[in-house]
């Protein structure tokens, strides 16, 4: 009894040798912020793709991807640690990163020494790819502000009647990245950037800053920030008087928390449009349709309108399947190789586009300016495209 008991427990034990191990993706998100639905729909997206890539096979003729989370809780140095640990888990092939920008900034120097790639879903400062000029290991596959907050600002003199912008920044590398575009542009665009005004996270009060914007002459606000910070500037428009309640042309980060929540009706007293680099709403990609549907169920939505933070589940869905195609190509999960193979993929059709391909050695931004869109959002929680 014992022998045979012996030989069951070997065979088991040889099962286990030789299953195929995964091959691990990481995710480090804000999951720790309240108001935060980015970090959730960013492993929304990433978990539907590493399903669908593993029903076919998984990756390596045969081993399943899994999806490895941290919470940073938007915290600089918290991401830091959380990139260090994750890069550190054997056969992980890349860290996404999630909304907040300076989290992903503060890691490059970690990315470039630990040679693992670390690919923003979200976060838009131009820092993320533009640090490191040669052999960098950051790349992104979301809006970049070089060309998103230049949208911004065309968007912002078309609602203008005079040209004259007020411009609302957070004291963090994500708005001086917006600042310096904001600057270059402005001539190009004949805006006026009439006042420049800061605020730093958690700010619960912004008198200042839009009495500023009147005083100044300005007839739009230009406003970068996210939920928290970006309903209350809402809130306080909208107690204004009708005559003096500005229009807001906004960054995207108040599309990754519960906006409509935090704002209620006066979403409908103020004049708010958003910038995305993407929709569901009324798209005709078959992989966009496909998608739609399993994230409104898994969210509990009845509308493509109604997902929440639909950037971060799409970007981090493509972003998968370009991961798989660099490891297969690469025929290993070591850093450098999956670098070096994003850098010449394949053209791929993903849920957002055609990639053609998404990365090269000099570009390491997928996405570009052709993706930019402008969106209403309701009280409800929709958010439609402007037409």
């Amino acid at each position: 009894m014992n022998k045979i008991l012996t030989v069951i427990l070997l065979f088991f034990a040889a099962g286990t040798v030789i299953a195929a191990a995964p091959v691990y993706i990481g995710f480090d998100g804000g999951y720790g912020q309240k108001s935060d639905t980015s970090a959730k729909a960013i492993e929304l997206g990433a978990q539907i793709a590493i399903d669908e890539i593993n029903a076919r096979g998984g990756v390596l003729g045969g081993r399943p991807l899994a999806l490895l989370t941290m919470d940073n809780q938007g915290l600089t140095m918290r991401g830091r640690d959380n990139y260090v640990s994750l890069a550190k888990q054997q056969d992980l092939i890349a860290v996404l990163g999630g909304k907040h920008s300076p989290v992903i900034v503060e890691s490059i120097p970690d990315a470039q020494l630990m040679k693992v790639p670390y690919i923003s879903v979200w976060g838009s400062a131009n820092q993320i790819t533009d640090t490191i000029t040669t052999d960098s290991h950051m790349f992104r596959l979301s809006l970049k502000d070089e060309w998103g907050v230049a949208a911004l600002l065309a968007q912002a003199v078309n609602v203008s009647t005079n040209r004259k912008v007020c411009v609302l920044l957070p004291n963090t590398a994500w708005g001086r990245s917006g600042e310096r575009v904001l600057r270059e542009k402005a001539l190009g665009t004949k805006a006026n950037l009439t006042s420049v005004n800061w605020y730093n996270w958690g700010d619960k009060e912004f008198k200042t800053q839009l009495d500023a914007c009147t005083e100044s002459g300005a007839t739009v606000i230009l406003m970068i920030a996210n939920e928290p910070e970006g309903a209350q500037i809402v809130k306080e428009v909208a107690q204004k008087p009708q005559n003096q309640r500005l229009p807001i042309v906004a960054h995207w980060g108040i599309t990754g928390g519960d906006f409509a929540a935090l704002t209620g009706n006066d979403l409908n007293l103020v004049d708010l449009s958003v910038i995305q680099t993407f929709s569901f709403v009324n798209n005709t990609r078959p992989k966009a349709i496909s998608l739609s549907k399993k994230v409104m169920a898994a969210q509990g939505v009845k509308s493509p309108a109604l997902i929440h933070s639909p950037v971060g589940v799409v970007q981090a869905y493509d972003t998968v399947y370009l991961l798989a195609e660099a490891v297969n190509q690469a025929k290993s999960t070591q850093g450098v190789r999956i670098r070096n193979a994003l850098e010449h993929l394949s053209p791929y059709d993903g849920a957002i586009k055609r990639y053609a391909p998404a990365y090269t050695a000099a570009n390491h931004d997928a996405l570009d300016r052709r993706q930019v869109l402008f969106v209403r959002m309701k009280p409800d929680g929709a958010i439609i495209p402007i037409r």
